[in-house]
């Protein structure tokens, strides 16, 4: 059973590198969100396979694990481009390390803005692993249900994309909820 695989991401540089980006129309911007709630819905897909006894935790966690592997890197030839996908791949890192920390069962019992203060100050610190690991346990949370508050992040700082991977997942559970089929 295969979650995601090389030639999704494929696709999605594909579609970036014919997408005509417009600063005027953010909907121009839309693939890379995209790319990102694509990660998220084959995360989930993994959640279900462990729900209904299709593959066990450890093996979800290798398969995160997969995903995080295929992360490719291109470049563009265009500043904005390159940019944005740099951004995009940083949420999509922190969603994948979101969804390793939730089927690892590693939910922290901080709360989000004690977990973003951490975030920010293993930032300062240069701590970078440290920062981005405070930040998925955010999103473990998220994932496990918990609601993803407003949160006051410095313009300046690079927890801010790994905060939208986070956004992303908490977004993509309220719309699963709205399009669940009602039993």
């Amino acid at each position: 059973m295969e979650f995601y695989s090389q030639s999704r991401f494929s696709n999605w540089v594909n579609k970036i590198a014919e997408t005509e980006l417009d600063e005027d129309n953010p909907e121009t911007f839309a693939v890379f969100d995209q790319m990102l709630e694509d990660v998220i819905i084959a995360c989930l897909s993994i959640i279900r396979a462990v729900k209904e006894r299709e593959i066990r935790k450890a093996d979800a966690v290798k398969e995160v694990e997969k995903i995080l592997g295929l992360i490719p890197n291109h470049d563009f030839g265009d500043e904005l481009k390159n940019e944005l996908f740099q951004f995009t791949l940083e949420s999509i890192k922190a969603v994948l390390l979101s969804f390793r920390l939730y089927f690892e069962g590693k939910i922290s019992k901080k709360s989000f803005e004690a977990l973003l203060k951490d975030a920010l100050k293993k930032e300062q610190s240069g701590d970078y692993e440290g920062s981005l690991n405070a930040v998925a346990q955010m999103g473990a949370k998220v994932i496990k249900g918990e609601q993803l508050p407003e949160l006051d992040i410095p313009e300046d700082s690079a927890v801010i994309s790994w905060i939208d991977g986070i956004d992303a997942i908490s977004s993509v559970l309220e719309l699963s909820k709205i399009d669940a089929p009602t039993e």
